[in-house]
């Protein structure tokens, strides 16, 4: 009876590593652009701090500064990978899939396939930054009532595209 039990114990534990094995989303080996991390960095640490600066304390500044906004999909890219190392983790996985939610629909929103791996999206989000940082870049001094109507075009795709995402949702 004790041996039947340990081998439906066994069974059960490599069904359900097996399980793990297919949603384990981590890609190991990467190669990071120059520039974007140092020597002995924690990558987890520095892409949340980068991604912190960028999206959170600098995002008024982003439209000023292109280059940026594609370092912190970089770094977005980095954290989705850095979390899918932690699959014991409850609160990493909870992360994991709202942050893949997001990375899923800014490649979709710039054309970019789906299934690409981290390392090619982070070398061309990387890249592309630095030849964004290369041009040169005037800001433009916008009228009142221009501003307002920049906001609303905002505000309406932003509502067209919480729409279409629901009916996609929906459908599906």
């Amino acid at each position: 009876m004790r041996q039947v039990c340990i081998a439906i114990l066994w069974v059960a534990i490599m069904f359900n590593n097996g399980a793990q094995a297919q949603e384990w989303c981590f890609e190991k080996d990467m190669i990071y652009p120059r520039g974007m991390f140092g020597q002995w960095s924690d990558k987890s640490q520095t892409a949340s701090n980068k991604i912190n600066q960028i999206f959170k304390f600098g995002k008024d500044t982003l439209s000023e500064n292109p280059a940026r906004m594609l370092y912190g999909l970089a770094y977005l890219e980095v954290m989705v990978n850095q979390l899918c190392f932690e699959r014991h983790n409850a609160s990493a996985a909870q992360s994991r899939k709202k942050i893949q939610a997001i990375v899923d629909d800014l490649r979709q929103s710039l054309g970019m396939p789906s299934d690409m791996s981290r390392q090619k999206m982070i070398n061309i989000y990387w890249s592309t930054g630095r030849l964004l940082e290369l041009a040169q870049v005037e800001k433009l001094n916008l009228d009142e009532s221009r501003k307002e109507n920049i906001a609303l075009i905002r505000e309406a795709k932003a509502a067209l595209k919480a729409t279409l995402r629901e009916a996609k949702n929906d459908l599906e």
